[in-house]
């Protein structure tokens, strides 16, 4: 089994309309995800980008909103659980990276 990082991200910055976030609809799909999730990591509001040390932090297109670790056979996999993210339902999406081993 491979690990994959799933980085969630909301709506954009200052849209209001659209389903709100429903912490329920979350904890609902965490649960089925069953022995696939690793780490459910957090959920997070509110972020800023640093595009470099020399500018300041600016406000994000696409906020972060969140990260969880999953386990799957292979991408495809991933990408299948995925899919059921509740983060569609909230005008969000999710990116997803294949983790390496750590080094040694």
């Amino acid at each position: 089994m491979e690990r994959f990082l799933l980085v969630y991200r909301g709506s954009a910055v200052g849209e209001a309309e659209g389903p709100q976030h429903d912490p329920g609809r979350w904890t609902t799909w965490f649960n089925s995800l069953g022995a696939a999730l690793v780490d459910r990591g957090a959920l997070s509001h509110n972020s800023v980008e640093v595009p470099s040390r020399l500018r300041g932090p600016k406000l994000n297109s696409t906020a972060l909103s969140g990260y969880s670790v999953i386990s799957a056979s292979d991408f495809n996999e991933a990408v299948q659980l995925a899919e059921t993210c509740p983060i569609f339902d909230e005008k969000g999406s999710v990116e997803i990276a294949r983790l390496m081993e750590p080094l040694a």
